[in-house]
């Protein structure tokens, strides 16, 4: 397979996906739910300070980080599957196209379709909130997040689509692996009683299992550079939570590293078991 026909793939992709009318209501959605309509109208009408950054990041991080994963997952689940059912992914693969570079370009071209969306809500809200302001260069670093959960969410919706033999199938994976992650998963009840008796190692399972806490753990870490050194006060007193605290408790000086690591391994395993999986289906 050359270069022009992964770029074709790709491409295809891209446009597809960017042009759901799925992904347009998501967006809309997405942006009135994330950001808090009443703190962007204030902050727009002059009613709030612009330099007050930390609420509406605080607010950012808590809500879009939770309801971002459904992007990835619902328009990835189907994205196989229905090629399948339709006939022609087994066109495409007739084809010198070889299955890995054909989920190579599908996935890249998904990726590069929800992440603009997710750039385009992040840049938007911070220019309405901040007006250019200091403030509106801090939601980079909560963008970067998003898209690199964003990233892990696409591979793992590429492993429900390729095991998947429907659409309604897959999309029905693909809500549940998304409420496992954001409620199911959820410690913010437990971590305070079990961070008050300093039992932080029964939480370090739960967080390296839910890739949306480790995206937000690293989104608070890029935005308090020095938070593993402030002392132990500094630490409760910040917006890392039981989990954050766990984390430097356990890990120390090596706690961004530790979550670097984390959500790399679910996004290469994600992509490798779909490819796994897809290499070994019966596409006819």
């Amino acid at each position: 397979m050359n270069g022009g026909a992964l770029w074709g793939i790709f491409l295809q992709t891209f446009k597809t996906t960017i042009r759901s009318k799925w992904l347009i209501l998501f967006a809309v959605i997405f942006f009135l739910f994330s950001f808090n309509l009443p703190l962007l109208s204030t902050s727009v009408l002059s009613a709030a300070p612009v330099s007050d950054a930390s609420s509406f990041i605080q607010v950012v991080i808590t809500s879009a980080f939770t309801l971002l994963p459904i992007l990835g997952l619902t328009i990835g689940a189907v994205s196989v599957v229905e090629e399948r059912e339709s006939g022609s992914l087994s066109y495409i693969l007739s084809t010198p196209t070889s299955r890995g570079k054909f989920l190579v370009a599908r996935t890249a071209g998904l990726f590069a379709a929800t992440s603009a969306i997710i750039i385009l809500g992040f840049t938007l809200a911070a220019l309405l909130a901040f007006r250019l302001s200091s403030g509106s260069l801090q939601i980079w670093y909560v963008t970067a997040a998003a898209c690199l959960l964003n990233g892990c969410m696409i591979c793992l919706s590429m492993v429900i689509s390729t095991v998947s033999r429907k659409r309604l199938t897959a999309y029905g994976a693909a809500i549940f692996v998304w409420f496992l992650f954001a409620y199911a998963g959820d410690t913010s009840l437990i971590g305070p009683v079990l961070a008050t008796a300093n039992r932080y190692y029964i939480l370090i399972p739960w967080i390296f299992l839910n890739p949306i806490e480790v995206s937000r753990l690293i989104a608070i870490f890029q935005l308090l550079p020095g938070i593993v050194n402030a002392g132990p006060i500094a630490i409760q007193n910040s917006d890392l939570g039981a989990t954050g605290e766990a984390i430097i408790y356990i890990f120390g000086n090596a706690s961004q590293m530790v979550l670097w690591v984390t959500i790399t391994l679910w996004i290469c395993i994600s992509f490798f078991a779909s490819f796994f999986i897809l290499s070994f289906q019966d596409i006819k």
